[in-house]
């Protein structure tokens, strides 16, 4: 057992993970088929928004929302009449 605190092994900072770029290869693959594959001619209006309302995510990132700034208040203390023996 590593009791050093140091991490040792694994993979090192920055290096994709294997597994995870080939699934998403794959994904690309079977979702730009798909897309390929559909007849926008034969679907009805809600279906291509529904494939819209889907597939915008994923284009166009949501807008962050920003939180009210809050009004910082300044104030000064002033100690008066204190001893300047301690």
């Amino acid at each position: 057992m590593n009791t050093t605190g140091n991490k040792y092994g694994g993979r090192t900072k920055g290096t994709p993970n294997k597994l995870t770029s080939k699934i998403k290869d794959k994904l690309s693959g079977v979702i730009s088929e798909a897309i390929d594959s559909l007849d926008l001619e034969t679907m009805s209006k809600a279906e291509k928004l529904k494939l819209i309302q889907l597939g915008l995510p994923y284009i166009i990132t949501k807008p962050q929302i920003e939180e009210p700034m809050q009004e910082q208040q300044m104030f000064q203390i002033e100690i008066i009449g204190g001893s300047s023996k301690e």
